[in-house]
């Protein structure tokens, strides 16, 4: 990824970030599949092609609760509906009837553009930035890979970590993910600094990393990298930043309303420079007859407006750190302040303002940068600090001198057998970005190197021989998520949730509940999955049953597909599947027979195929009570989530 000096990076467009990031990439790439590989159609815009069209018609029906709201698209509808010849060869996909016609239609062309095609192609790039497709919008050996995990294969590093294939794809790519400057020589790695920072600080704010991670670029000084982690404090990225002063700021007098509102900007809320002018009056009114008047109110307007205030000119902390009604003396107040009023208030209060503004583009920059680096599976959020997850094992596989190396450097000076130079690096289908790299080809451990880390691994789990240890990571990771259960989804909370999934515009409740990296129905499997854990006595390995990708924190990410079940429950003598769906009745049987009858077959014919003898029972949970016909002489059940079921079925909990 190029970024320019003084650009802070983002990992998704702004036009269209979302919350369910993981999901929405990969329903991004399933659709450009789609598009691509299935209506033959090249990525590029009317008259040219349907495809950014058909793209952002498609991503709309596949998350109608996050595109609510689609004017452009609406409107575009009912220009169609006026024009049946143009309507008709866009359903057909005529591209000869468009381009023959493009003269005559003018207007109606450049209308499928405007918060359509633009959107699409911003949507796209967001793939790029990841290596799931190249620069052409083309689907990366990476993306195919995304798409099929099946043809996932672990190496000997990554069978050590207790991840699923979601986490791994997104573990190597961000291990490969490199800034660029315009030079396209010298690059910054960030998912680099944020495990070395890791190594290093053990647990950090999650602020503090954040800032430490979002806040450097390429054109960064890296001398003294080690220094700078091991002391770093939140807000401290933007500390040593010059400001370009403008000239009015340079005056010692009192700005006049139209050079302050010229230079004091909110893209977001054009009321909030009032508040600032309001503020900087009050401060100057301070300055010009410091008094206990003048105090009261600088103090009273600034703990009435105190977020926006602190936004706008904190840089991340309190402008003024008394208690709310906290009077100082005028001493006081000017000893404690005098960095602010001993110097020029106009450049001080711009510099201040310039900062924030930095710092809050790196906070809302840094949010989608979380929700990404949570898909590894390898980093912990919780209660606001970060911390490694399974550190025994990443301290050895993650060496932290060669996670020191890894931050920085010129392309023109490495020695790697894949690639050269910047387009050998990311510019191509089949760039090294591009390419399905495992974790010890990213690090070039060989069989030396890798045996090494091995050994180290086996130190940290003494009697313990290194081909069981990831059956030892793994049971203990099976423990903890027991504990989380009952910690955090005690069954009586599972019941409240339950009910709250019938009807969909409790949707922004349950994703506060739960996860706000996850879609409504990512969650409805994952607490369907929590209440049959209960309902069978606590008995089965829910964790393993799970086709979901969980954060190291288990929480819902994506489902992971694969072509399997929600829940598949393996057992001595039985398997039984569970299929989830928050589908009104009418639509079940059209939208969700198909995948329940050809899942239930595909296991089915896998336990037959490998002569388990296991006895295999598949359950169909809605939100509305069904019969749908039974497979293999079995009822596929419908449970109906509302007062009943927890009156009935969920008594055994």
């Amino acid at each position: 990824m190029i970024v320019k000096e003084g650009q802070i990076f983002n990992l998704m467009d702004t036009n269209g970030r979302r919350n369910d990031v993981i999901h929405a990439l990969q329903g991004y790439l399933m659709i450009l599949d789609h598009v691509q590989n299935g209506e033959k159609m090249e990525w590029a815009s009317l008259p040219e092609s349907l495809a950014q069209y058909e793209f952002y018609r498609q991503a709309i029906e596949l998350s109608p609760d996050v595109f609510e709201k689609h004017v452009p698209y609406d409107r575009l509808q009912e220009e169609l509906k006026r024009h049946p010849e143009f309507k008709s060869a866009v359903e057909r996909a005529d591209m000869e009837w468009l381009q023959k016609n493009i003269l005559s239609f003018q207007k109606l062309f450049k209308q499928f553009d405007l918060g359509i095609e633009d959107r699409a192609r911003h949507y796209i790039s967001n793939l790029v930035k990841l290596g799931f497709t190249d620069e052409n919008r083309l689907i990366s050996p990476v993306g195919e890979l995304l798409l099929d995990l099946k043809k996932l294969k672990k190496d000997e590093l990554e069978s050590m970590l207790p991840i699923d294939g979601v986490n791994v794809v997104y573990l190597r790519q961000l291990l490969k993910l490199r800034l660029f400057t315009v030079d396209r020589e010298k690059f910054y790695s960030p998912f680099a600094l944020a495990i070395y920072a890791l190594l290093r600080r053990k647990r950090l704010s999650e602020n503090a990393f954040l800032e430490l991670v979002q806040g450097l670029s390429p054109y960064s000084n890296f001398d003294d990298i080690e220094a700078y982690v091991d002391n770093y404090k939140e807000g401290g990225v933007v500390s040593d930043i010059a400001i370009e002063m403008p000239e009015v700021t340079l005056s010692t007098i009192r700005m006049a309303e139209a050079d302050f509102r010229d230079i004091y900007k909110n893209r977001k809320s054009a009321s909030a420079v009032d508040v600032y002018w309001r503020f900087y009056n009050l401060v100057w009114d301070y300055v010009g007859l410091p008094s206990v008047n003048t105090v009261d109110k600088l103090l009273t307007y600034y703990e009435n407006n105190k977020p926006m205030l602190n936004k706008a000119f904190g840089c991340g902390q309190n402008i003024f750190s008394q208690r709310t009604g906290e009077r100082p003396t005028l001493d006081n107040f000017a000893e404690q302040y005098k960095k602010m009023f001993t110097t020029s208030i106009n450049q001080y209060l711009y510099r201040k303002f310039s900062l924030s503004k930095i710092l809050d583009q790196i906070r809302e920059y840094s949010d989608t940068t979380k929700r990404i680096f949570k898909a590894t599976g390898i980093i912990s959020f919780d209660n606001g600090f970060v911390e490694l997850a399974y550190r025994e094992l990443c301290a050895c596989i993650f060496e932290e001198k060669v996670m020191k190396e890894k931050i920085t450097g010129c392309i023109s000076e490495e020695l790697h057998s894949q690639y050269e130079c910047y387009s050998d690096y990311e510019d191509t289908i089949y760039s090294y970005f591009c390419s399905v790299t495992s974790l010890s080809q990213v690090f070039e451990y060989y069989e030396e190197e890798t045996k090494q880390v091995e050994n180290n691994i086996q130190k940290e789990f003494p009697g313990v021989a290194v081909e069981n240890i990831p059956a030892v990571v793994t049971e203990r990771r099976k423990r903890e998520f027991v504990e989380f259960i009952e910690k955090n989804y005690p069954a009586g909370r599972v019941k409240e949730l339950l009910r709250l999934f019938c009807d969909r515009k409790n949707d922004k409740i349950i994703k506060m509940e739960v996860s706000q990296d996850a879609t409504v129905p990512t969650i409805y499997e994952y607490i369907v999955g929590i209440a049959w854990y209960y309902f069978s006595g606590k008995r089965i390995d829910l964790l393993d049953s799970y086709n979901l990708t969980l954060s190291a924190d288990f929480e819902p990410l994506v489902h992971a597909g694969g072509g399997q079940g929600d829940i598949v429950i393996y057992e001595n003598n039985k398997v039984v599947m569970i299929e989830a769906t928050l589908m009104n009745a009418n639509s079940q049987k059209r939208g969700e027979w198909e995948p329940v009858l050809r899942h239930s077959i595909n296991l089915k014919i896998n336990e037959e195929t490998a002569k388990t003898e296991r006895e295999v029972t598949s359950f169909f949970i809605g939100i509305r009570l069904t019969i749908i016909q039974s497979i293999y002489g079995r009822l596929l059940l419908q449970f109906h989530y509302n007062r009943r079921l927890t009156r009935t079925s969920l008594q055994i909990m």
